[in-house]
């Protein structure tokens, strides 16, 4: 298969896109690790913990995966049977990235509250977080038109239908975002429509959104017929993927059919991902093959879920947040590296070995973390080991960027390769 070099005009734009998203992996990684630094000190430098923590995963989510996902897409297009338009998309990934940037320091300061400005009482990050949304209906609107223009529309092409799921799951995502915005603006609703609120919003928009996204463009990789196997396995996505937020609930919130709602949620939704993922396994060589198992992980954890006692044990034992980093941390960033490797070159891309090795670093020293691991074995450093993994995973994506963005210089010809002279 032969791609078009990575000097081209239409790779080098999704390049310089995917790149800046880069670095904002790296400075929502350097909030992780000031969250780290804060919990072993004790304080949070002035700031209250969870708007810390909501600026880094919102700055990880919108500032890093979401354009950076929109740069591969672009770059990728024909491969998932779409003819988008290379501007117009791009705008949109910039405007998704430029505004997560700017919200960052307000949900840093003042989360969903109010900030003061001379006279008036305006939510800054709530505000920029509702006109990001509106960039996120243009990017679907035209992924939308490409889908209905493509010439083959009415062809079978799975990535292509892989693609359009996530889109619809970005787009319906929202939902919970307005909901949870216009409940801290006009401070009504209680702690369980907000919190239903968020999940509906976090695992749509993370699962639905970047989780199958990034199985798109693992499956764009490969010309392969589409199966009938992958057809049902689409549709338990389809099915699955809208219940899924209710089995992230706490259990004594819900009622049991609500419960149960949830548990097949997750159970369908992890069988999706499965059925999907394994015959891929086979095909996909090098790095992308590591991404998917961190996928495989993701979705092993979810059927997890689908089970009442191990989703209660998971909920008390706090295991959500190393779910959300494997599923988030390693298999939609992992997948995004290792298809840039392959798509931009390797030269002129973060290395995925780099990358890998963060990214296993701070999973391991946030494990210890949760509930499972022995009291006997923890202690103060426990939190000191957390905050050496988070620094080092931004150490090793910073110098992994930073080494992408530096420009190469060819070597000078050996005696034996200069032309010669006629």
């Amino acid at each position: 298969m032969t791609r078009t070099s990575t000097h081209s005009p239409n790779l080098a734009a999704p390049r310089r896109l995917f790149m800046a998203s880069a670095l904002g992996f790296v400075v929502a990684a350097a909030l992780g690790a000031l969250f780290r630094f804060g919990m072993l000190r004790g304080d949070f430098f002035g700031l209250q913990a969870g708007d810390l923590r909501h600026a880094h995963s919102h700055l990880m989510l919108m500032g890093w995966a979401t354009p950076a996902l929109i740069a591969l897409i672009t770059a990728r297009a024909p491969a998932l049977g779409l003819k988008l338009p290379l501007r117009a998309t791009l705008a949109t990934g910039w405007a998704a990235l430029a505004l997560a940037a700017l919200s960052t320091p307000a949900f840093a300061l003042y989360g969903y509250r109010s900030a003061a400005i001379g006279d008036a009482n305006i939510p800054i990050a709530a505000a920029l977080s509702g006109v990001a949304m509106l960039v996120w209906y243009a990017f679907a609107a035209l992924v939308a038109i490409a889908a209905r223009r493509a010439p083959d529309a009415h062809a079978p092409n799975p990535a292509r239908s892989l693609l359009k799921i996530a889109v619809g799951a970005m787009v319906i995502s929202s939902v919970g975002a307005w909901a949870l915005a216009a409940q801290m603006i006009t401070k009504s609703g209680d702690a369980l429509s907000q919190q239903l609120a968020v999940h509906f919003f976090v695992d749509l928009f993370g699962i639905g959104w970047l989780l199958v996204g990034a199985l798109a463009l693992l499956r764009a990789e490969i010309a392969r017929h589409p199966s009938p196997t992958e057809t049902r396995a689409r549709w338990m996505l389809l099915a699955g993927l809208p219940l899924l937020f209710l089995a992230g609930m706490p259990s004594a919130e819900l009622g049991p059919a609500l419960r149960i709602l949830g548990h097949v949620g997750a159970a369908l939704s992890a069988a999706g991902f499965v059925a999907l993922s394994l015959p891929l396994w086979r095909v996909l060589g090098a790095w992308r093959r590591v991404a998917l198992g961190f996928l495989l992980a993701s979705a092993l954890m979810l059927a997890s879920i689908a089970i009442p006692p191990v989703a209660h044990w998971g909920q008390t034992a706090g295991l959500r947040l190393f779910f959300l980093h494997t599923a988030f941390a390693g298999a939609v960033t992992l997948t995004l590296i290792s298809v840039a490797a392959r798509q931009f070159g390797p030269s002129r891309s973060p290395s995925p070995a780099t990358w890998t090795l963060a990214v296993a670093l701070l999973l391991s020293t946030l494990l210890p973390l949760t509930g499972i691991w022995p009291a006997a074995l923890s202690g103060r450093w426990v939190l000191v080991s957390a905050l050496a993994g988070a620094l080092g995973a931004t150490i090793l994506s910073a110098l992994a960027t930073l080494q992408a963005l530096l420009p190469r210089t060819a070597p000078s010809p050996t005696p034996s390769q200069a032309p010669r002279q006629q």
